[in-house]
């Protein structure tokens, strides 16, 4: 789970004016120290960093964080290298793993069928993967009279294209939301082999389609499996990402007027969405 965020905003909400939180004194003020070290780790180039870069990062004093780097060794929320050097470790992992285990999972069916029946197309859920990269990973679908095997991509191709957040309207809407250093981690990596000739092939082509993607709240993508038209809107924790809903259909079949199926999308979409703290639970299915 990846918040849209930046060092600079992490720095001003430590040290924002007005709001009191330096004048706190003892574990209050520590925990929110903390919680700003381990967020640096998410927002900073790279998997290592020093305790003077994430304090030049966090606006903080490089002893406070060095004494916060130090005390989450014993949980493995942080690990040091030789160098004195420090990442993430398994800790945050598991604790990245259980925010996960509350992603939606009975509501995920009823509401990938009424979208499949909605627009007669191949309904998906897909879910951020950080494994190697920045990727998506299948999770669930309901196929109406479409499958896998429909899109003819061979399986090395069917892999690489499903598993890219470069290519399809899916892979766009989760990017989108991604911070801005995992998305030119992404544009290292080149188009995979089975891409259409609708995906865009510059990282500037590309980047200029995520603003798109977020601005309105989903992505269309023609033949970028070739052959088919996706809509995709993503699926939301807050403003954090963690995967989309997209439905994918035969291009000759696909409507020109594309807002039924743009609404039906997103409001699967919506309908899969966590509540962040303090907002009201998703809707819940109708139809």
């Amino acid at each position: 789970m990846l918040s849209h965020a930046t060092p600079q905003t992490i720095h001003a909400t430590e040290s924002e004016p007005g709001t009191g939180t330096a004048g706190r004194p003892g574990g209050t003020l520590h925990a929110r120290r903390v919680m700003l070290v381990v967020q640096a780790f998410t927002l900073l180039p790279g998997a290592d960093h020093g305790p003077s870069e994430l304090a030049a990062a966090t606006g903080l004093n490089a002893a406070v964080v060095y004494r916060i780097l130090q005390s989450g060794i014993s949980t493995a929320t942080f690990l040091r290298s030789p160098a004195g050097r420090y990442r993430l470790g398994p800790g945050a992992a598991l604790t990245g793993m259980q925010a996960m285990a509350t992603a939606p999972d009975a509501r995920v069916r009823p509401v990938l069928e009424h979208l499949s029946r909605t627009v007669d197309g191949f309904a998906l859920l897909w879910v951020l993967s950080p494994y190697g990269g920045p990727g998506k990973s299948y999770a669930a679908s309901a196929p109406g009279r479409y499958d896998f095997e429909s899109l003819g991509l061979g399986i090395t191709d069917l892999i690489e294209v499903g598993n890219s957040l470069r290519v399809g309207a899916s892979g766009r809407v989760i990017a989108a939301y991604l911070p801005p250093l995992l998305i030119s981690n992404l544009l290292e990596w080149p188009l995979p082999a089975g891409a259409g000739p609708g995906t865009a092939p510059t990282a500037a082509e590309f980047t200029a389609s995520l603003a798109e993607a977020r601005e309105s709240g989903y992505a269309v993508a023609r033949e970028e499996i070739p052959g088919w038209t996706e809509i995709a809107a993503p699926v939301l924790w807050g403003d954090a990402v963690y995967g989309a809903v997209s439905v994918i259909k035969p291009s000759s079949l696909m409507p020109d007027d594309l807002s039924l199926p743009v609404a039906a999308t997103t409001a699967a979409a919506e309908r899969l969405a966590l509540s962040a703290p303090g907002e009201s639970d998703p809707c819940a299915i109708a139809g």
